[in-house]
């Protein structure tokens, strides 16, 4: 692939141009089409753009369990229950970006989650490390 990255925005319509990274996996994906993906065994949401915007912009670990639980379609109560914290608890967890990371982790397995942590190297040259961090409902 030999496309400039103002080619690769204007084709992709992004607002802003790709950066090397994401260059580097296009290159790496080739000019093929896409044709057919892995075989999921559950249904797959799609979410428009702006969705996906709001969700990487807020970033905030709140905001993905909130997103989490409204996928799953359980309420603060239910996902309270099988955490084992309140329903006020819960809703107060979905409007921080605090959380203790247990806590995370079972909310997250009451909405059918689990919790991934990765660490991305800022340099070139380091590894990066990830893991699935394993949590129970009561």
């Amino acid at each position: 692939m030999n496309k400039s990255k103002e080619e690769i925005q204007a084709a992709l319509g992004l607002d802003v141009l790709p950066d090397d990274a994401f260059m580097a996996l296009l290159a790496t994906v080739g000019d093929a089409d896409v044709v057919t993906g892995p075989e999921r065994t559950h249904a797959i949401r799609a979410y428009a753009p702006e969705e996906i915007e709001k969700i990487v912009l807020e970033g905030a670990v709140g905001s993905l369990l909130a997103h989490a639980r409204d996928e799953s379609k359980r309420s603060l109560r239910t996902v309270g229950t099988d955490a084992g914290v309140s329903r006020a608890r819960v809703q107060q967890i979905e409007q921080s970006d605090n959380i203790e990371i247990a806590t995370l982790v079972r909310i997250a397995a009451a909405c059918g989650y689990q919790v991934g942590i990765s660490l991305e190297p800022i340099k070139p040259g380091m590894r990066a490390f990830s893991t699935v961090l394993q949590g129970t409902t009561r």
